[in-house]
């Protein structure tokens, strides 16, 4: 597959089949509202919303992009790690902290193919959102399993997917704890739109290669604009940020010593009709010289801080088989 011009390649698992988007067709904006809702194309949105946004559509733009907002990180050892988890847990017993989600990066120096890592994602992980995207300086690959929203005919649909083990492991009451926050984070939302009247499943197990999650599913009568409102008051969730969710973000922005960028973020397809949007996790930055791998574990009061690396350890472990 030659990528000459290639802004974009995107994987969806439910039509089982690859979109390309041209690299003249990116544009960058600062907030999703209506006038994004309409358009049809690829979105690639960053954890943090103040940041610059990327959108690739069908149709060259008018405006060459020739800065970016990017930032280079530090890896970040299993102490720092260990002592952030420390500080929330401490803070959970001191403060109203209930929950905070805390990353970390890997960085493997060496030259990769983000395309070969591409085509293994799509193959390993066909039930995934998988994606390429060239941002300039560098390129993002991902495979991720956890779908925020779907919209399509007068339906939307989300869902509360927390909680990690392997798959021979069983869910303690930790795991199921952290997944009931987030399902009860997304109750509230829909609520607050006016969404109230929905349906939800049992809470099922969800496997993703080696790892398991907990995951409930969602699904209420919507129109398009109440869709972008869910969307709206659903990012960043509670899976990838934490609770209280001004609080938690407001930690992750003290002691996090590194740029999370698009890792948590979201990217997903609009289309006239319908819209998917999933949670960017399963993921890596391609640099020149070397290559990042993200990934996260939600921290409770009850959490331990060697436990949560080794979490971190085992979905980071199955980014690494895509290299």
């Amino acid at each position: 597959m030659a990528l000459l011009n290639i802004g974009a390649l995107v994987y969806l698992p439910d039509e089982k089949k690859i979109e390309r988007y041209t690299a003249d067709s990116m544009e960058f904006f600062d907030e999703i509202d209506a006038y994004w809702m309409q358009r049809e194309g690829l979105l690639f949105y960053p954890f943090d919303r103040s940041k610059q946004a990327y959108f690739f559509s069908n149709n060259p733009s008018e405006n060459t992009i020739t800065e970016f907002d990017l930032s280079p990180n530090e890896p970040l050892t299993q102490r720092e790690y260990e002592t952030s988890v420390y500080l929330a847990c401490a803070d959970m017993v001191t403060g109203d902290l209930e929950k905070v989600v805390l990353a970390r990066n890997e960085i493997i120096q060496g030259q990769f193919d983000p395309e070969e890592s591409f085509q293994k994602a799509v193959k390993k992980y066909p039930h995934s959102f998988g994606y390429y995207v060239n941002i300039g300086p560098e390129v993002w690959v991902g495979a991720s399993p956890e779908l925020l929203l779907h919209y399509a005919d007068g339906v939307v649909y989300t869902v509360a997917l927390a909680g990690t083990k392997s798959l021979s492991e069983e869910f303690t009451d930790k795991e199921r704890e952290e997944q009931k926050m987030v399902a009860q984070f997304i109750e509230e939302k829909l609520a607050k739109i006016g969404l109230s009247n929905f349906t939800k499943s049992e809470v099922q197990e969800a496997s993703f290669g080696d790892i398991k999650h907990l995951k409930t599913a969602y699904t209420a009568q919507a129109d398009k604009l109440q869709a972008l409102e869910l969307l709206k008051h659903l990012q960043p969730t509670s899976a990838v940020c934490g609770l209280p969710r001004d609080k938690s973000f407001g930690f992750i922005q003290e002691f996090e010593t590194m740029n999370r960028s698009f890792y948590s973020g979201i990217t997903g397809v609009l289309r006239k009709n319908t819209a998917t949007f999933f949670v960017n996790l399963r993921c890596m930055r391609f640099a020149k010289d070397s290559v990042e791998l993200f990934a996260g574990a939600g921290i409770t009061k009850e959490s331990d801080p060697t436990a949560e690396w080794l979490e971190t350890e085992k979905k980071i472990a199955t980014i690494k088989e895509l290299l």
